[in-house]
């Protein structure tokens, strides 16, 4: 089973190498190339779209950020080993909440606390496998694709009718001005309720994402209780974000390989 995982996480690895150096390729390509069907690459690259690596359409992929802002190997690393740390913060019977965030949603994956309830408005929650110590409970709402997120009225209800005790946020920009931003304006009216019902804040953010400001702001830098990012992020960004008001900043370490590691963490 590890030898499995293995030889796909090198796969998609090898995909994202090959996108860096052409910018766009085939499916048809990519399955002569491994010598593996088209429907294993659709995979692979769905995976890859989920980490925010490509884009799809019309049989190609695509690189996103091709100029200069960390993407590919590198920064699929850092997500998971910060989806990793931040699944150590969760604990037995918790009630969380998740947003539509990549790198938030892959905590799941590594949770080994018991009786966990997890409510997202992440419709991609509905492709994970199935876990025996997770419920997962999706909040409803208009389906806004590709990123399957859930937003509306229906959706607030629902997050308004719980008090979580963690929730686990994913932002596109955090900077001490402006506070937590995202760049599509439905999704942090969400961000705003799923704060305002929780009781501990964990944000889960690359260092790509630091000193960024996007569009749409839903919270404000000192309601962070936990950082966790990674080692692209200087001593001086973490002394100015606790000047701020950020309480705590994990930085972990990008891994060499994205399976059976164990994550270097740097406490802040």
């Amino acid at each position: 089973m590890k030898r499995s995982k293995a030889l796909v996480a090198s796969r998609r690895d090898e995909i994202t190498a090959i996108l860096e150096r052409r910018g766009q390729v085939s499916v048809a390509e990519l399955a002569e190339h491994f010598d593996v069907s088209a429907l294993t690459i659709r995979r692979d690259l769905d995976y890859l779209e989920s980490q925010q690596v490509l884009t799809r359409q019309y049989g190609t992929a695509t690189l996103l950020n091709p100029f200069g802002r960390p993407s590919g190997s590198r920064q699929i690393r850092a997500n998971k080993a910060i989806a990793r740390e931040a699944a150590r913060h969760v604990e037995d019977g918790d009630c969380i909440f998740i947003n539509t965030s990549s790198t938030a949603l892959g905590l799941l994956e590594f949770i080994t606390a018991q009786d966990v309830t997890v409510i997202t408005n992440n419709g991609k929650a509905l492709m994970l496998e199935e876990r025996q110590n997770v419920s997962v409970l999706l909040t409803g709402g208009e389906i806004r694709p590709p990123r399957a997120s859930m937003t509306g009225e229906i959706a607030m209800e629902t997050i308004k009718r719980v008090t979580a005790a963690k929730s686990f946020l994913g932002c596109t920009g955090l900077s001490a001005n402006f506070g937590l931003t995202s760049a599509t304006s439905p999704e942090p009216a969400i961000n705003s309720v799923m704060l305002e019902h929780s009781k501990q804040h964990v944000i889960v953010a690359d260092s790509s994402k630091i000193g960024l400001t996007s569009s749409f702001q839903f919270g404000s830098i000192d309601e962070i209780d936990l950082l966790i990012t990674d080692t692209g992020v200087s001593d001086d960004q973490v002394q100015f974000l606790k000047a701020y008001g950020v309480k705590e900043i994990v930085r972990v370490e990008p891994v060499l390989s994205p399976i059976d590691y164990d994550p270097i963490t740097t406490m802040c």
